[in-house]
């Protein structure tokens, strides 16, 4: 069973403006060259190891362009070696010739985050530390990157800005307020929310403790501040890290006790999985 992102009419509008944007008025080199009902057949082919991510897309859009059957070989999540078929798609040769790149575009950057993210994953394997995504996504990307980003094995942030309070300092300077009654406000407006205060260093980090929001974020400190920090929190607030943190970073991290790491990179900077579509006709 596919995940319910897929159906969500974000993704679905995504999809059309996706398919306008590239299709135009319709693919004229198919439409010159290509016989009008041939069939053909694709093969999702995985040219590199690679966590399978947003396969079910395949379908979703080569619907929007006429009928197709599609057969997924492998399921989400999946790590998979090069040269593995992960779906057979059977369609019009026109529609699968118009649909090929969306396609690989959607495949290859979902797949890529997912594979990126199960790197970061498995660096901090039997340590507490969980990784976590960001609000750092292409725009209009942002359900199917965090579903990507749980594909390999991560968790999510906050999706938007409604469903988490996340106090910063340009907050604080426009709001003209301190920590602490900030803080008062914030959860006198919005009671149900989890509210996250942001801290780049030791002293803001003492007032962010007294205010008592329920998680601390350590902004792009070094690991010896962070240790600090740690030991100056006392388990009192669960801490998060952010900032500039590599997948090569995350064993020292996860050393220093610190609950969560948010991490942009998963997103905005995953190299996108190298994935083909080979064609084939049909009798």
């Amino acid at each position: 069973m596919s995940d319910p992102v897929f159906d969500h009419p974000q993704v679905a509008a995504l999809i059309d403006l996706a398919l306008v944007e590239d299709v135009g008025a319709g693919d004229r080199t198919s439409l010159a060259t290509v016989p009008a009902g041939a069939s053909a057949r694709g093969r999702l082919l995985a040219k590199q190891r690679l966590v399978v991510c947003g396969v079910p897309l395949l379908g979703r859009v080569l619907a929007r362009l006429g009928e197709a059957s599609v057969a997924i070989h492998d399921a989400e999540g999946t790590v998979v070696e090069p040269g593995r078929v992960v779906a057979t798609v059977d369609a019009e040769a026109r529609v699968l010739l118009a649909g090929e790149r969306l396609a690989l575009n959607l495949l290859q950057h979902l797949s890529g985050i997912a594979t990126l993210t199960r790197r970061c994953v498995d660096a901090v394997q039997g340590t507490p530390l969980v990784v976590r995504d960001t609000r750092k996504t292409l725009p209009g990307m942002r359900r199917l990157a965090k579903y990507a980003v749980r594909t390999g094995g991560a968790q999510n942030h906050r999706l938007a800005l409604d469903d988490a309070i996340l106090v910063k300092d340009n907050h604080l300077t426009l709001s003209g307020r301190g920590l602490a009654d900030t803080v008062r406000l914030a959860r006198a407006a919005y009671p149900a929310l989890p509210l996250e205060v942001e801290c780049r260093t030791l002293d803001e980090l003492r007032a962010a403790l007294d205010a008592a929001p329920d998680l601390i974020l350590l902004d792009n400190m070094p690991v010896a501040t962070i240790r600090e920090a740690v030991a100056l929190a006392g388990g009192r607030v669960p801490l998060e890290v952010s900032g500039g943190v590599r997948p090569e970073d995350l064993p020292a991290v996860a050393a220093t006790g610190v609950a969560y790491v948010a991490m942009g990179a998963i997103t905005h900077s995953a190299p996108a999985a190298d994935l083909s579509l080979k064609l084939e006709p049909r009798p």
